[in-house]
């Protein structure tokens, strides 16, 4: 599996970076999320952030992302558990709401 996970939503493309990768539970974990409008770095977005594990009924997490650079938004968090992991970022900007799901798993 790649140490970055992109989808593209219309022009926006979003890349997730995990460090490190694969991620191991209860150590910290860096999330990077990359987003370009048409290749070109989008700032000032609002990206919520929302862990959740697909198969484990517990409560998710929502590790708060914060514009590092232009276009490049980072959260640190603490996987709980070992097992496959949903990574969900909405982000908002002008005029548009944007939802990108990523699917990764712990080693």
């Amino acid at each position: 599996m790649p140490t970055q996970l992109t989808q593209t939503v219309g022009t926006l493309t979003a890349t997730l970076a995990i460090r490190p990768y694969p991620p191991v539970p209860m150590q910290d974990t860096r999330l990077e999320l990359a987003l370009q409008d048409a290749g070109q770095p989008v700032s000032g977005a609002t990206v919520r952030l929302t862990m959740t594990m697909p198969g484990c009924p517990m409560a998710p997490s929502y590790p708060e992302a914060v514009e590092q650079a232009d276009g490049l938004y980072a959260a640190e968090t603490v996987l709980t558990m070992a097992g496959a992991w949903q990574a969900d970022a909405e982000v908002s900007l002008p005029g548009q709401e944007v939802r990108f799901t990523f699917f990764f798993a712990t080693r």
